[in-house]
């Protein structure tokens, strides 16, 4: 039924059209005093994501420049001939040290990610040069099971990607190849160009991953099962490293996947190729230079 406002008075009309724009006013100014709350929450935030990447940054420092250079003299101290013990001394020192180095690295690599902060850094760069960088990391492991390495790196020209990545990327890989092969067997690595992707794979004869895990295999914190040969008798998972390469793949517009055989497993990247005008630096003469930024020089002694 239709309200007659002609039987309605001017003062009953007032008092409703008052109340109407008195809810509206009340409305817009909790919305005001919302908006002021969220641009502050903002604002906040912003403070907070900045106080956390300087914090990273400051820790990475902390970190990155005493062991960069107790990393030199234990390379330094390896050069000069000492009895077998002190020798042995030294080379377990070394040992430790890269572990360290290379755990670090995934670590701050792990939170870099979870911050956003994997911008890319484009430079021209030799692949050969930053896989036998990754690969001399875990010489003490290559040394330890006599593994044999062979490369296939079928490039003529230097790429433009991301070095710093590109190391991170390979030496986990690398770890985990060294880790799952069975003692003096072969771990393979090739790269060839195919249209305008960049094709990688690392292949080693060993312990391999249950069944078809691709799924969870490169998610965080995941931990997948491993078929353990007899010299194996408890392997915790593959870790945080696989998840570090996916994202880092992911950031340089690539994709990595997983296969295995019997006792062959082979990790396969595609990258896609980049510009030589994205090229922000001339090539590095070491994907070191891009990991430890204040790294004071050496005298050998």
């Amino acid at each position: 039924m239709k309200q007659n406002f002609e039987d309605v008075s001017d003062t009953v009309l007032l008092e409703e059209v008052k109340r109407r724009f008195d809810q509206k006013n009340s409305t817009l100014e909790e919305m005001e005093f919302l908006t002021k709350k969220l641009y502050l929450l903002n604002e906040k935030l912003k403070e907070h994501d900045s106080i956390k990447g300087e914090f990273l940054s400051l820790i990475k420092n902390v970190f990155n420049n005493p062991l960069s250079s107790l990393l030199n003299l234990s390379s330094m101290m390896r050069k000069n001939e000492d009895s077998p013990k002190t020798q042995t001394m030294k080379l377990l020192l070394d040992m430790e040290l890269h572990k360290l180095d290379f755990q670090l690295n995934n670590i701050f690599t792990a939170a870099e990610i979870e911050a956003g902060e994997i911008a890319n850094y484009w430079s021209e760069i030799d692949l050969r040069l930053i896989i036998e960088e990754a690969k001399e990391a875990f010489a003490y492991l290559i040394e330890e099971k006599e593994l044999h390495f062979s490369s296939d790196i079928e490039l003529d020209r230097l790429i433009v990607s991301d070095a710093k990545k590109l190391h991170t990327i390979f030496a986990n890989l690398i770890s985990n190849a060294c880790e799952y092969s069975f003692p003096t067997h072969n771990v393979r690595i090739s790269a060839r160009i195919e249209d305008d992707h960049l094709l990688i794979s690392i292949a080693n004869t060993g312990d391999v991953i249950i069944k078809d895990p691709n799924k969870e295999l490169f998610s965080r914190f995941k931990k997948v099962g491993v078929h353990a040969s007899k010299a194996r008798t408890s392997i915790d998972g593959l870790g945080l490293g696989l998840s570090i390469v996916n994202a880092l793949v992911e950031s340089l517009d690539g994709e990595v996947t997983y296969s295995s055989n019997e006792n062959l497993t082979q990790f396969n990247l595609c990258l896609k190729l980049q510009d030589t005008s994205k090229a922000e630096a001339l090539m590095s003469e070491s994907a070191n230079e891009f990991m430890f930024d204040d790294t004071q020089e050496m005298k050998e002694f």
